[in-house]
């Protein structure tokens, strides 16, 4: 019963600082006073928490003067951004994505470099990745905290191993250990649109609400998909869940036939071999050629299809839409199907910048341990 008991303690002590934590930044500046009031804790509590988080940097406090001037200055307490950071990096065959993200989940900074194909290799990844990481973050190393990887393939998050990855030919790769012995910290591994949709929801305050949503990426070499419900993403009883590209619609073609722009491409060319890009098809399309109106309306009737089971099977409070193919057909009105749905920023920040939200996460988990560590016994 003993060990029961601090296993509800510890679990209780978790959830009173993480929810201290989500008020603090959606209501800041705000007061102790009413941070207790708003969490429903007691002030004793909440002065613990905010001593114990202050002390890890995490939590700041600020002079806010009244409206009129008058009196003390009333202390406040906000985030601290600089308390501490983490990166994101997406990798995918022709480059490295890298971006710096604070404690708030801002972006810092970024720079993307051409990835050869010797430096594909996990270690010499590292090595690259720890480069970029010295340009981005020069002064305060001690505050990077973790580093986020997204890349295409099937991915065993929990252990940091890429099961499948068709563009880059790994097979059961662990791929968190030797970039972790190199960078010295934590690396969380995910899948690039399960990244993808992590910052997207974040973004646009979809996953602080709990609310599900769903991605989709439509890609020059692939499409993919992922959805978020209740806040958390939906990986699949063998990490999955989202894998739509080989799904088949009858004996002889698969989904990404007719969504994935080198698929789109390779049947153009047979009505126009000087056909590269989706570009090239659009162009065809609005000079009125009949086989790129034939194409592209095969395109979004296989698009509404998708779409529409998305509604059905989810019914997400948002269904973004991502990826180069999406890019394209944006700026051409009246090409997307009819429906209810936002667009995403592009694609490879978008990744990267997911690869650091989640890195932040997990390391915000082990700071919360110190921080648990620090104040005692719950009331």
């Amino acid at each position: 019963m003993k060990q029961q008991r601090t296993l509800d303690q510890s679990y209780i002590k978790r959830h009173n600082i993480e929810r201290l934590l989500t008020t603090l930044e959606r209501c800041q500046p705000v007061s102790r006073t009413e941070l207790a009031r708003l969490t429903e804790m007691s002030s004793a509590s909440v002065t613990r928490f905010v001593s114990a988080l202050g002390a890890l940097g995490l939590v700041k406090e600020v002079s806010v003067t009244d409206s009129a001037g008058r009196g003390r200055k009333a202390v406040n307490l906000c985030i601290a951004p600089d308390g501490m950071y983490a990166l994101g990096c997406h990798i995918d065959p022709k480059s490295l994505r890298v971006c710096l993200m604070d404690f708030s989940r801002r972006s810092r900074a970024a720079t993307e470099v051409i990835l050869p194909v010797e430096d594909r290799e996990p270690h010499r990844l590292a090595q690259l990745i720890k480069e970029q990481a010295t340009r981005l973050m020069p002064e305060h190393p001690d505050r990077l905290r973790s580093c986020g990887i997204s890349v295409s393939g099937r991915m065993d998050a929990e252990h940091g191993i890429v099961g499948a990855s068709k563009v880059f030919g790994w097979s059961n790769l662990d791929l968190a250990t030797p970039l972790s012995e190199v960078l010295e910290m934590p690396v969380q591994v995910e899948n690039d649109v399960r990244s993808c949709i992590t910052w997207e929801t974040t973004r646009l305050g979809i996953k602080d609400a709990m609310k599900d949503a769903a991605y989709l990426y439509l890609g020059r070499a692939g499409i993919g998909f992922a959805c978020m419900v209740g806040g958390q993403v939906v990986r699949g009883l063998n990490n999955a869940a989202g894998e739509i590209e080989d799904v088949y619609l009858n004996m002889n073609e698969c989904l990404n036939e007719h969504l994935m722009e080198i698929s789109m491409v390779e049947r153009a060319r047979r009505f126009s071999p000087s056909v590269s890009s989706i570009s090239d098809i659009l162009k065809a399309h609005r000079m009125g050629l009949t086989w790129a109106r034939l194409l592209m309306d095969d395109f979004v009737s296989h698009l509404n299809i998708v779409l529409q089971l998305v509604r059905a099977i989810l019914d997400p409070h948002c269904i973004i839409l991502g990826g180069d193919i999406t890019e394209a057909l944006r700026a051409v009105p009246g090409m997307l199907p009819d429906g209810d749905y936002t667009f995403g920023e592009r694609f490879e920040d978008a990744c990267a910048q997911g690869a650091a939200a989640i890195a932040l996460q997990s390391a915000l988990h082990q700071r919360i341990d110190l921080a648990m560590e620090a104040t005692g016994d719950v009331d």
